[in-house]
């Protein structure tokens, strides 16, 4: 039960699904749940919590009605222009992108990334692909490609490493993470010298709902000027990404 002093915050309900470094039941903690943290100790106004769904339901989420308020580090090319769903956003706070990976072995080098033909990649159910020139979903590309869909980047990285799929797509961000982590050997990948996709990453709030985008934009500010977020970026070893600055938004 909620504390008395908690209880008069306004909720609001953060939608999170399995896409690391941003949230994933995989890591004992990721930068949504750490932001999460952030907001709640340094503000009184609201009460964060987090909303585990799967990837497809995001923008049923945040639909009219829908269980969630807003989304972290989600990108607007990812579905939602097709969604119907009205949101507004909040300034970018990452560059991402994303690249094939396949498993580092002899006579392996970049030509094996030209083509898809004969080979099986690993993907994530609800996620978005570029692949023959198209962002596509991914049930979508299981009616063009061979594809074996997972519930987590993770776990295809652990299939390529395990020879069970020929190439995965993974997020530059994700790779930085784990740079280290005896979770996943990444020393032991072959990445694609070219990105597929580059994205920004931003915060979205649907319409109507308990919290907007120009106040999460204020308390982002306010978590800048103190540094908390510059700290935050460093442990996740992704500073390189990190599109916001305390003097960057307003």
């Amino acid at each position: 039960m909620l504390s008395e002093s908690a209880s008069a915050k306004i909720p609001v309900y953060v939608a999170a699904y399995e896409h690391p470094p941003y949230f994933s039941g995989a890591l004992e903690t990721d930068l949504t749940r750490e932001l999460i943290r952030l907001f709640n100790e340094h503000q009184d106004s609201y009460q964060f919590l987090i909303h585990v769904i799967p990837p497809r339901s995001r923008y049923e989420a945040l639909s009219e009605g829908g269980c969630c308020d807003a989304i972290f580090f989600e990108s607007p090319l990812w579905g939602w222009s097709k969604s119907g769903v009205g949101y507004s956003k909040t300034i970018p706070l990452v560059n991402g992108k994303e690249r094939l990976v396949a498993l580092k072995r002899e006579g392996i080098d970049q030509s094996f990334f030209k083509s898809y033909e004969g080979k099986t990649l690993g993907g994530v159910k609800g996620y978005h692909y570029l692949l023959g020139g198209k962002l596509i979903a991914t049930n979508e590309a299981k009616e063009k490609y061979s594809i074996y869909l997972a519930d987590s980047r993770i776990i295809n990285l652990r299939m390529v490493l395990g020879g069970r799929v020929d190439l995965t797509v993974v997020n530059d961000e994700l790779l930085a993470a784990l740079q280290g982590s005896h979770q996943v050997r990444v020393d032991n990948l072959l990445l694609c010298e070219k990105a597929s996709l580059e994205y920004n990453l931003h915060m979205l709030v649907g319409n109507d709902k308990s919290i907007g985008a120009e106040t999460l934009q204020r308390l982002m500010r306010e978590l800048g000027r103190k540094g908390e977020l510059d700290t935050l970026f460093k442990r996740f070893n992704m500073e390189r990404f990190q599109l916001y600055r305390p003097s960057t938004i307003r």
